[in-house]
């Protein structure tokens, strides 16, 4: 009886381990400044004038980033865009923050344009002219020589577009420079629920143990009677 009750707490141990013990995190496809252009629908440098949060119970959230576009690389030379990211960094979200500007490689339709940490954007200085090689060191010479020259956009007074109510729909497949994997969380509390998650499986376990522990008892009680 004592084997199979050791038998059955290693199989439930697991169980928990599985399900209540990983956590996603993301990793990028290493990719050259040429396929990442390649693969862009829309490449422009501009400044965030708004980010908003949109709750999606399927996947954790999206934030939501209207930018005011100063240099357009590549699509349509537009002043305004608005680009749809995974609102946590484990699920390849980018960090938008209102007043930053970026280079960003959205890709996705005009209407839900998306982006993602692993597109090749990065952080700027603020200001409004085009890139070159001493804006930032992490701005690689090829990075420059794959961007090309830019059309410059011009301002108007246009009224800056509203964040949606909801996010954008995501390509029906995942961006080729990045994917989401399971690893072993380095904190359990890390995630949402991760912390319920395993509270609710430890008390399974307690149960289990305790019915198992009964019938052991019960079983030997008779045996001895």
């Amino acid at each position: 009886m004592t084997s199979r009750v050791l038998a059955l707490l290693a199989l439930v141990a697991g169980l928990v381990v599985f399900t209540g013990g990983t956590a996603s995190a993301c990793q990028c496809v290493q990719r050259t400044p040429k396929d990442r252009m390649d693969g862009a629908a829309a490449v422009f440098t501009g400044t965030v004038t708004r980010v908003a949060t949109d709750p999606d119970e399927s996947g954790g959230g999206h934030v939501i980033a209207v930018l005011r576009a100063d240099h357009v690389y590549k699509g349509e030379a537009r002043e305004w865009f608005r680009v749809s990211t995974r609102s946590e960094g484990p699920a390849c979200g980018y960090d938008f923050a209102a007043g930053s500007r970026h280079l960003v490689f959205a890709g996705g339709r005009d209407a839900a344009l998306t982006t993602s940490s692993c597109s090749g954007n990065a952080s700027l200085p603020a200001g409004d002219r085009p890139l070159r090689r001493d804006d930032d060191e992490g701005l690689t010479q090829e990075l420059i020589a794959a961007l090309g020259t830019p059309t410059r956009v011009r301002h108007t007074a246009a009224t800056e577009p509203a964040a949606t109510e909801s996010a954008p729909a995501e390509p029906a497949t995942e961006p080729a420079d990045a994917e989401t994997v399971a690893q072993p969380a380095a904190d359990q509390t890390a995630g949402p629920n991760g912390g319920t998650g395993v509270l609710v499986a430890a008390l399974a376990v307690l149960g289990v143990v305790a019915l198992v522990a009964g019938g052991g008892w019960a079983y030997r009680r008779r045996s001895s009677t």
